[in-house]
């Protein structure tokens, strides 16, 4: 059930309790004023007439009495009044058991409620009786009904207006910022951060939103370090490929400076010596730059990128590291550019923690194979090694954090956590195929540019 449905129920529920506790008391002290009102006027009457009742009690007894009270009331003709003699009152089936005035209403066979009120009385020191004041209920059952048919109107324009006010209130104020505030902490998730405040207002819901986008900056910085981190890692474990990928070619620079050095040359071969060594210094310069460039921390830049170009770079890059280790790269491109929009330093970083990951799951060699291929709107991207494969029980742990099967020292377990982490942030797709002792399979799947 929602937030903003529960609100309203639990108003409704509470506005409803009050209303009708407020229009039950309102009636009940109403029915207890009119009936207070009831015997305040029958002892009115009783008391105007008791002088004329305690002379005709004198001259002629009880017969008198009530032929006096029918004299003395002709003009009443709504409050009838009669005698009642003794304790008895026969109208009622009840007794007259203190002095107080009692009342009691009985309703005919047509409907009608009348109340009737005795008042005891007391003549030269004796209970002679009491009279009995009739007083019909039409017109106050009437008033009763009105006052509780207006109750009920204004029991049901209070719970509709407030149904309204909270509605509006509860789904305009609450639900919508609620409901934005949660499609951004989704889209947190799925690893889209850097994100700006869902809603500007001045509550709280609005400081919440703030509070979320300055969590999702804090995490976008914090992931560009962990990157970066593991970019380092990785230039560390190239390291050891590049310095046998620059022994050769400062071998060459060393023998061909020695032979300048010694003067035996002609002019010739000390110009050819020096191109050479030249030739050499570009490689070992253009080496060097590919390794500072992958681990150079640089600003995010989305741009159209060329998927063939990065893989291209990638595997140069890797080569050594891939030799060193007895590992052939092979590199299938698509005959026409794959153009994605995306970050070239990430994706390059995606591609080289797929390769060292397949690389380190070979330890007596084997091949390593990235293919590009287009599939329609979908760039797909494949990297296949025959190494030892994944567990089968491993498999649906490979992308988690810190996560790794390897030795102390071989692996952090975050390769592909990040590289996972960079595809989804691309709007792309990685998926692992392995079986165990027959190698293992990453595909991803970008969206091209337009």
């Amino acid at each position: 059930m929602k937030l903003a449905a529960k609100l309203i129920l639990i108003f409704m529920l509470g506005v409803l309790a009050i209303v009708s506790l407020f229009t039950w008391q309102t009636i009940r002290s109403q029915r207890v004023w009119e009936h207070q009102s009831r015997e305040a006027h029958a002892d009115d009457l009783v008391t105007a007439l008791k002088p004329a009742i305690e002379t005709a009690y004198r001259d002629g007894g009880t017969v008198t009495i009530q032929k006096a009270i029918e004299y003395s009331t002709r003009n009443l003709d709504r409050t009838p009044m009669r005698w009642v003699d003794g304790r008895e009152v026969p109208s009622t089936g009840t007794q007259l058991t203190s002095r107080e005035i009692s009342s009691v209403s009985i309703t005919d066979q047509n409907g009608t409620r009348t109340a009737y009120s005795y008042v005891p009385l007391k003549i030269d020191g004796d209970d002679a009786g009491a009279v009995e004041v009739a007083q019909t209920m039409i017109d106050h059952d009437a008033h009763a009904r009105d006052s509780l048919l207006a109750s009920i109107v204004s029991l049901l324009g209070v719970t509709l207006f407030s149904a309204g006010v909270i509605y509006a209130g509860g789904v305009q104020m609450v639900a919508k910022p609620l409901g934005k505030l949660i499609d951004q902490v989704n889209t947190i998730g799925e690893g889209k951060l850097a994100q700006p405040p869902a809603i500007s207002t001045n509550d709280e819901l609005g400081r919440l939103a703030v509070a979320i986008s300055q969590m999702s900056h804090r995490l976008s910085e914090q992931q560009n370090a962990i990157r970066h981190t593991d970019r380092l890692g990785t230039v560390g474990t190239l390291a050891a490929g590049m310095a046998h990928e620059l022994g050769t070619p400062l071998n060459v620079v060393s023998g061909r400076a020695g032979l300048i050095a010694s003067g035996r040359l002609s002019p010739d071969e000390i110009e050819s010596s020096a191109q050479v060594i030249k030739k050499e210094a570009d490689r070992m310069t253009a080496i060097i730059r590919q390794l500072l460039d992958f681990a150079r921390q640089a600003p995010s830049a989305r741009t159209s990128v060329d998927l063939n170009e990065v893989a291209i770079l990638t595997c140069e890059l890797m080569k050594p590291l891939a030799q060193k280790s007895a590992v052939e790269l092979q590199l299938n491109l698509d005959d026409e550019p794959i153009h994605v929009i995306g970050d070239p330093a990430q994706l390059q970083q995606v591609i080289s923690n797929l390769i060292v990951n397949a690389i380190q799951a070979m330890p007596e060699g084997g091949t390593v194979n990235v293919a590009l291929d287009r599939d329609g709107e979908l760039a797909k991207l494949t990297v296949a090694d025959t190494g030892t494969g994944i567990e089968h029980e491993n498999i649906g742990h490979v992308f988690e954090p810190f996560f790794t099967t390897k030795d102390v020292g071989q692996g952090t377990g975050l390769g592909l956590s990040i590289a996972y982490g960079i595809v989804r942030d691309h709007g792309g797709e990685i998926n692992v195929d392995s079986n165990e002792g027959c190698g293992t399979t990453f595909r991803l799947t970008f969206p091209t540019a337009s």
